[in-house]
């Protein structure tokens, strides 16, 4: 497909482990709305910087796509999107991705990270996958005014409470997306624990009309990226919060 948009900044790179990348779209010096997308299972660097055949399940257009739905919304307001893979990613649906290990080991750098971004900022971090549990790990470090949370297989607590937040939390996942097959438990060290999506979490329901599988939140069109791009730019959406 077509890349439109910025071309991505490099803000870090790491040959460390299976390779670290983090790049921003927009100008994330001079941005008051920023967002944080950290991805799941399967990213490397060296993925993340190839946006040769790039589609919509790849971290740079998902990126375009929110930059360009912020700006239409708030168009006064400098606003950036930063694509945050600072961490070893599991290759795939195998036991590293049922282990909390590399979520652990990352979420120290993320709440870092987060915490460099300018303080007149208005921050709103976006975990897809296993990009969930990271930021479920970060999140008591995580000084920011949302958490969202997409296809997720757990942020490795029970309910919202248990993740010590101020931050608002948002929850969604797509009707057919295969993560809502995974068990939400937590048994020896695998599992996540609570769907973040379930009456009783605690989180508010994020609208996905439109949304399809596991990679379809930041498609122009669904209501999963328009719903995000209110929330980052302050706009909060009419939607329900899940029974506590």
């Amino acid at each position: 497909m077509a890349i439109t948009g910025p071309a991505a900044t490099v803000l870090s790179t790491d040959t460390h482990g299976r390779g670290r990348l983090v790049e921003a779209f927009g100008d994330v010096r001079r941005a008051r709305n920023i967002a944080v997308i950290v991805p799941g299972v399967g990213w490397t660097g060296p993925l993340l910087r190839d946006e040769s055949g790039a589609g919509r399940r790849h971290p740079a257009v998902q990126a375009r796509s929110l930059l360009a739905e912020m700006e239409r919304r708030d168009p006064g307001t400098p606003a950036a999107v930063v694509v945050w893979l600072d961490y070893d990613a599991p290759a795939g649906i195998d036991p590293d991705a049922a282990r909390s290990d590399r979520a652990v080991e990352g979420a120290p750098r993320l709440a870092a990270f987060v915490d460099g971004l300018s303080a007149s900022a208005r921050v709103t971090v976006v975990c897809h996958s296993y990009g969930s549990v990271v930021c479920g790990h970060a999140a008591p470090r995580l000084h920011v005014s949302s958490l969202v949370v997409v296809g997720s297989p757990g942020m490795d607590v029970w309910s919202r409470a248990a993740l010590h937040t101020s931050a608002t939390v948002w929850a969604g996942i797509a009707p057919d997306d295969p993560i809502g097959l995974v068990p939400h438990t937590r048994v020896d060290g695998l599992g996540h624990a609570a769907d973040p999506t379930a009456p009783g979490f605690g989180a508010r329901s994020l609208p996905v009309d439109g949304a399809h599988g596991h990679n379809g939140y930041l498609v122009a069109g669904t209501a999963s990226l328009d719903a995000i791009a209110q929330i980052v730019t302050g706009h909060n959406p009419s939607v329900r919060r899940s029974a506590s």
